[in-house]
Parts: structure tokens; sequence; C-alpha cells
């Protein structure tokens, strides 16, 4: 009940001098409100960074060759370097065999550019295209690939050598006219410059990146456009007449079929299974590059950068702890005769210096809320800016994906911090209140 009187002493006294009251609060509401602003940026933008790092193939993984340096040195420390060789390469029977160990976990992402090509539309005209064979799961981890109707290649492409084509939508309006006709099943011919010219089925079309929007000569013929056309890895390689079964990539890139597996067990899956193929390889092996510790150590810089400007802001913090120890040195002169009134009827000295106390804990509790509340006001404020900017540059919008998020722990610690301030500043005035003389007190004018 005491404790409860003291907070109703605390508000009426802020309530009777409210602008000498906000006025004292500022300090700690500029501390407050630049903390939360600064945490809520920061929050924001590594959850900015994740979200926009998981579209662009956040869950793919690289592996790598990597030369066996501590195995091929001399007596004096120096290796001996040997290029690779076809037997130290990647080989697709290799591929088909972890394919067939852990069926349906991982995608091979891989592509093979067989450069410009010509296909004829309906009224003769020609096109320009540029062709890729791709696998499923190049397409699946490439995000700026949106399909809009039927399918993309798969496996079973790949694995037939089958002539399925993936076209754009600007393709289809070229091709076809109009961008609404139904071009899933259609066939064309496609003249691949220098290699062959053969016929395809479209089998899905995907929306035509507006990244390569930005490369297109805004003045061309539409017509004159040159858009992209995906068929079968294994289809391309045929077509290239490339017989060899070795990769000449200089690392395979995987992704997870399944999103909801455990990454670091299919890395040490991916490891122990190559580590495995080229355990009796002297010169070369494998090592796992995942992009994830990159993200990780941008995490980390982020987090060191926040709390730094975070600790330099939360030094406005101090100036008005000064500032409300100074604001009740003023109220306990104000009300020396009403403390004297209240030692004369009984009141100890704990429970004078317990009522600044908390009043000095309302004055920056309540500083700390508004600071609070401002400070999620302007992290949203300019995460709106930053969206009205984004919306200027369509273009990057299918790889950077905004997320406002307030940190629910810099939140509860500045609110926590705000009230030691009130304890800690308010504990002066409130000692010295009361050890106030009760007859002097009572004789202050």
């Amino acid at each position: 009940m005491f404790f409860f009187e003291n907070i109703r002493l605390a508000i009426a006294s802020l309530r009777s001098n409210k602008m000498r009251a906000i006025l004292t609060m500022l300090g700690i509401i500029i501390g407050i409100s630049a903390v939360i602003t600064i945490t809520t940026l920061g929050n924001s933008l590594k959850k900015t960074l994740s979200n926009s790092f998981n579209k662009l193939g956040g869950q793919t993984f690289d592996v790598e060759y990597r030369f066996k340096q501590e195995e091929n040195q001399d007596e004096d420390g120096v290796y001996q370097y040997r290029p690779m060789e076809e037997d130290d390469y990647i080989t697709d029977d290799m591929l088909k065999e972890l394919e067939a160990k852990y069926p349906g976990r991982y995608l091979v992402s891989r592509s093979n550019d067989l450069g410009a090509g010509t296909v004829k539309n309906k009224k003769g005209d020609k096109l320009n295209v540029s062709i890729s064979g791709v696998t499923e799961g190049y397409i699946k981890s490439a995000s700026i690939y949106k399909m809009l109707s039927g399918r993309t290649v798969n496996n079973d492409d790949d694995n037939g050598r089958k002539h399925s084509i993936i076209v754009s939508d600007i393709f289809v309006k070229q091709y076809f006219g109009h961008e609404d006709a139904n071009a899933v099943g259609s066939d064309i011919s496609l003249d691949i410059t220098g290699l062959c010219d053969t016929d395809f089925t479209i089998v899905g079309v995907f929306k035509f990146p507006k990244i390569l929007e930005k490369y297109m000569q805004s003045t061309s013929n539409f017509m004159d456009r040159e858009t992209p056309v995906m068929i079968p890895y294994e289809t391309a390689k045929k077509l290239n007449r490339s017989n060899e079964s070795n990769s000449r990539d200089w690392y395979i890139t995987f992704m997870l079929n399944d999103m909801s597996m455990d990454r670091d067990q299919a890395l040490r899956d991916i490891e122990r299974f190559f580590n495995e193929k080229y355990r009796n390889n002297k010169y070369w092996g494998i090592e796992i590059y995942d992009p994830q510790n990159e993200l990780g150590i941008v995490n980390k810089v982020l987090n060191i950068v926040t709390l730094v400007i975070s600790i330099i802001a939360a030094i406005s913090l101090l100036v008005g702890g000064i500032g409300v120890m100074n604001i009740m040195l003023v109220s306990i002169t104000e009300r020396t005769r009403e403390i004297g009134v209240r030692k004369a009827l009984g009141a100890k000295k704990r429970h004078i210096k317990t009522q600044f106390i908390v009043e000095a804990i309302i004055l920056c509790l309540i500083g700390g809320i508004i600071g609070v509340l401002l400070g999620i006001f302007n992290g949203y404020l300019i995460g709106y800016i930053a969206r009205y900017a984004l919306g200027q540059m369509p273009e990057y919008q299918d790889f950077v994906a905004l997320s406002i998020q307030p940190s629910l722990n810099a939140i509860l610690l500045s609110l926590g911090f705000s009230m030691l301030i009130g304890v800690f500043f308010g504990s002066y005035p409130a000692g010295k209140a009361a050890k106030l003389d009760p007859i002097e007190a009572l004789r202050y004018e």
C-alpha cells in the first residue's frame, strides 16, 4: 500500500509541474530513442541481409578443389605443386552416386553457356536468344527466375537429355504476339549459332528478370531484345558435342532440396562422401565453402558496430540523469515544508527517501517509454523511406527483402536502464531529503 501511495504522490508531483517534467525527461527521451533507433536499424539490417541472402541462394554451398599442400612438402617445407589432371575432377558418375546414396536430398546447380541463337516466330521474324544448359538446382537456387506457368527443367529432362526448354514472358510475347498465349506444350525450332538447328518443346515460362532489363537499351526495338532460354544441362552437353565424363568446373554448387533438413548434417554428409572419393588422391582433395559463414561474420560485425554506437548514444542518458538529479534537488527545496510536516507526523527517513527515489524512477520510466516509442517510430520511418527508395529501383526488388524488426531485448534493457538511472541519480537528492531536520524544515519559508 505504501509503495502505491508513493507512485500516486510521484505522478501528482509530475502533473503539477508538467513543463518542468517534460524538459527534465528530454535527455532520457533523446538517449533512449537514439539507442532504440540504432538497435532497430541494426536488427533490421541483419534480418534484411538474412532474408536477401536466402533469396539469393542462401541454401547453397560449394564443393571446391583443394591442393593437399601439407602432403606434398619436401624436407625444406617447400611444396611441390601439380596442376589438376583429368582424374582429379569430380565426375558425373560421382554425382550420380551421391544422388543414389542420398535420394532427393540435394540438387546440383550447374550451367553451360551455349551462346547465342535465333528462333523464327509465326510471322517468320527472327528472335534473338541466349541459350544456357542448366540443372534443376540452378533454377531453384537462382532467385531471379520466377516461374509463371508450367515447370522448370528437372532431373528427368537432364538424365534423358530431353529437348525441353523454358522461355521468358517477353519471348512468349515476341513469338506468339501476346503475353497471355498458352505457350506451354508448344514446339519451337532453335537455331544455335555454330552448333545445330533443332526442335524443342516449351515446358515452362518464367518472368523476365528486371535486373536484366537494366542492361538493355531502352530505345531498342522490342522484337530485337535478346532473351534467355534454358535447356537441360546434359542436353546442352550433347549438342555441344561435349562427351567428357568429367566436370571442368572449378567448383560444384549444391543446394538442399529439403529446406527442413539439418544444414550442418548435410555439409558433413557431402564432405564425408567426397573425402572418401579423394582419399587415395595424393595431390588434390575437396573442401566445403558455406556462404552462411560469410553471413555469420557480417552479422558479428553488425553486432559490434551496433553495440558501439548504442553505447555512444547512451552517453546522453548520463546527461539526462544529471538533469533528473538537478530537478529533484530543486523539488526537494520547494517541498521542504512538506517533508517537515511528514516527518512531524511520524514519517521515517526510509519513507522520505523511498518517496523521492520512486518519483525519480517514475520520471525516468515515463521518459524511457516515450523514448522507446519514438525510437520504434524512427525505425519504421527509416524503413518506409528505404522501401520507397527500393521502389525507385525495381530491378533490385527481387533481391532485397526489407524487414523492420525492433529489438525486444534492447527495449527491455533500455527501460531497465532508464529506471536504474532514476535510482542512481535520485538517490542523492532522496538521501538529502531524508536527512532534513523536521524542525528546520517546518520553519523553512
